[in-house]
Formats: structure tokens, sequence, C-alpha cells
């Protein structure tokens, strides 16, 4: 396959499917953590530190990703084994990630010495569980810099539209899952390890489909004599900062992932905090919020995606900036949990759309033939996009806000601070230029 090459075959829905079905695990894992996370630190810290505790642990974390996703992509991108070359890497990382979700789990279950607080014994429960997380870091990021070369890989360019739309709608889906996962078993019935354990299970059986049933595109590109430390460090050469089109791009998928990923790093505190809820009502109207966001994301998500293929990619990102913005403000405004479901309800509209088609415009500003070194470095704005928002709005903002007597407060800025970050990524996404548009068809795709 040339540079400019996509594969011609088209795919059967049931193999698009399987595809992008991982993602839902991936984002599973995530979506539930974020609930985990805040439970679990501020448990060890405390209200006054949790925000910039929680912070700095995913800031370690998002560099953990920055330094294994692109460095495993384009190891991938050199691989030939009987199993292809890129499946290995996923079902390696996937059991990683169910033992490190194990060991989180088991240590929510145990009650320490400095569960209580004390110095020593909260230092130290904090010190085991950093060490846990950023483990699940590196071994999540090693399966997923792989696998988001299967788009470029197996999707011929009628498809992209719709596969991007797969992955869009798994993303958001398995966000959601995770977090009613937790919200039922850990929020709402006391058992935060058992919730985790639950959803690594389950992405783990997804990864294993994978592997199984997802067939694998061309093979590696050959290594000629190279090492694998050379190769690695290939993920790293300066010749990807001439690629003006996909920096533009990954600075939006950052802009815009950490615009609307804020209200999800502080949901719990703004559940409590900002809207006063018990924890029955926090597992109700968390229910019916995700509900409303995850109905939403999926009605918005297909007809994005086709809607991007007669109009182009970016007329569709910025009517999702606006979309998304709106629920935002409503998010941060609502005086009471209904309107706040309604601004739910747009976030996940915006989100939809962009989600749709942020993989499938991504996919056309880069060069396809080291496909898995691009999406990897792509997904730097993935890894950091919810650290840095979460250092920026827990710490200056709703840090702030609660040693000066206004914890009610914090939340509702820190949502707010989304609304400009989605303005910038509109106007970001003026200067991308992709290789390849979707409204021409190129060379006829075999059946």
């Amino acid at each position: 396959m040339s540079e400019s090459t996509r594969p011609r075959e088209l795919l059967p829905v049931r193999q698009l499917t399987l595809m992008a079905v991982y993602w839902f695990g991936i984002n599973a894992v995530w979506g539930g953590y974020e609930w985990f996370g805040q439970a679990q630190i501020e448990l060890i810290v405390g209200e006054s530190a949790r925000g910039l505790t929680t912070g700095v642990l995913e800031t370690l974390g998002a560099l953990v990703a920055i330094a294994v996703v692109p460095t495993m992509g384009v190891i991938s991108d050199y691989t030939s084994s009987r199993f292809g070359k890129r499946k290995g890497y996923i079902i390696t990382g996937a059991f990683g990630d169910l033992v490190f979700l194990t060991g989180l789990a088991l240590l929510a279950q145990a009650e320490p010495p400095g569960w209580d607080g004390e110095a020593l014994g909260s230092t130290g429960l904090l010190a085991l569980y950093a060490v846990l997380f950023l483990s699940l870091q590196f071994s999540s990021n090693f399966s997923q810099g792989p696998y988001q070369g299967y788009v470029p890989d197996l999707v011929a360019e009628p498809q992209v539209g719709l596969a991007s739309g797969a992955v869009g709608v798994m993303r958001t889906l398995g966000n959601i899952g995770g977090a009613v996962v937790m919200l039922t078993i850990g929020n709402g019935m006391g058992q935060w390890g058992l919730a985790l354990l639950l959803i690594g299970i389950i992405e783990f059986t997804l990864a294993a489909l994978t592997f199984i049933y997802v067939k694998e595109g061309p093979a590696g590109r050959p290594r000629r004599g190279r090492s694998w430390f050379s190769i690695a460090r290939e993920a790293w050469g300066l010749d990807v900062l001439h690629e003006r089109s996909f920096i533009r791009m990954t600075a939006v998928r950052f802009l815009f992932l950490m615009g609307t990923g804020i209200f999800i790093n502080v949901s719990k505190w703004y559940l409590d905090d900002s809207m006063g809820l018990s924890t029955d009502d926090q597992t109700r109207w968390g229910f019916i919020g995700l509900g409303a966001a995850g109905i939403f994301t999926a009605l918005a998500a297909v007809p994005a995606a086709r809607l991007s293929n007669r109009v182009g990619r970016k007329p569709v990102i910025w009517a999702a900036c606006l979309i998304a913005g709106i629920g935002l403000a409503l998010i941060a405004a609502a005086p009471s949990p209904p309107l706040a479901v309604v601004g739910l309800a747009f976030m996940g509209a915006g989100s939809g759309a962009y989600l749709a088609v942020d993989w499938a415009l991504m996919t056309e500003t880069i060069p396809l033939i080291t496909s898995g070194r691009y999406m990897g470095l792509a997904n730097i704005a993935n890894s950091i996009s919810g650290p840095f928002g979460l250092l920026l709005a827990g710490h200056f903002i709703i840090d702030a806000f609660t040693r000066a007597g206004f914890i009610e407060v914090g939340p509702r800025a820190a949502v707010a601070v989304g609304i400009p970050a989605l303005a910038v990524a509109a106007v970001v996404l003026i200067g991308v230029h992709p290789r390849r548009d979707p409204r021409d068809p190129g060379p006829a795709p075999e059946a």
C-alpha cells in the first residue's frame, strides 16, 4: 500500500463493529476510573487537596501515555508475527490492564491504617495507589498505540466516515458504561473495588474478541536490519513537525476533549458540592444525566458521519463545538439537576458529532504508510487533555474555591472553563487542510 492509498475492499458492518468494539472496553476503564479515582483520592487526602492530587497523578499518567502510545504505534508498524502486526500488543496490554485494575480493586476494598487520614499511612497508601495507577496507564497505552492503526489499515475511503462514527459511538458509550457500573456498584452499593474489577473483565473480553475476529491489514514494514530501539526512536523524529495540518488537528482534538472532559473529571464533585445531592440522588441523577448524554451522542454520531461525507469534516466539527459549548454553559449555570440534564444532552450531541468525524479527519491528514506512528502521536491529545483540564480546573479552580469557603462554586467554574477551550479549537481548525477529501471518490472500491 503506497503512502496515499487506502484499502479498496469494503468491509461488512460486522467487521467494522468488531474493529471498533475494543474502544468500548478501553473507555469503560477510564470512564469508570474517573468516578473511582474521585472517590478514592478524596478518601485518602481529603477535600482540600483532592483537586491538586488527582491532577498531578493524572498528569504523570499522561506522561506515561505520551511516551508509550507513539512508540508502540511505530513498533507495531514494523512488526511481523503469526498474529499480524497489531493483535499481539492489544491482547498483552489488555491482560496487563486486568492485573493492575485488580490491584486497585483490592486496595479499595482494604482498610489500611492510613485510611483515616493519618499522615504516614496516607502517604504510603497514596504511593501504592500511584504505582498501580501508572502501571495501568502503561499497559492500557501499550495496546492503544497499535490498536489505533486499524482504521487506516483496514477501511476503504467510502467507509471512513462510518468507521469513525462507530469509533466515536463506542468511545462515548464506553465512558458511559464504565460510569454506570461505578454509579451502580461503586457509588450505590459502596463496592468500588468490585465495580472496577468488573470493568476490567469487560475490557479483557472485548480485547479477546478483537484478537480472535478482527482481520489483519497489510503486513508490517520491513525492518531492513534496524534494531527495535532505532525503530522506537523513529516515533519521535522531528519530520512530524512538517505535517502542519496534523499538528493543528491534534491541537483541535486536545482542546475539544479537554473542554468536554472537565465535566466528566469533576462530575461526582459537581453532584455532591454544587448540587448538594445525597448518595441516592447522585446515583439517580447520574443515571439520568448519563442516559441523556448517551442517547444524544448516539443520535448525533451516524448522521454527523454521513453529513461529513457530503459537506466535509470541518463544518461538522464547527457545529459540534457550538452545540457542546451550549451544553457546558447550561451545566455550569444549572440551578437544579433537570437543567443540567438538558445541558448534558447538548454536550452529548456535540461530542457525538465531533467524535464521529475526529478519526476520519485525523486519518485524512496523516501519511498512511506509517499510520501507527501518527495515530499514536495523535493520541497524545487524548492522553493529556483530561489530566491537563483536571489540573487546571481541579487545582486552580476547585481547590481554590474550596479553601475560600465556596466549595459549591468550584465545580461550576471548572465546567465553564471548557467553553473557551471549544472556541479556540474552532479557530485552530481553520488551518487544517487534509491530504485526502472524502468527497473525492478516487478509485472504485471493490465489493
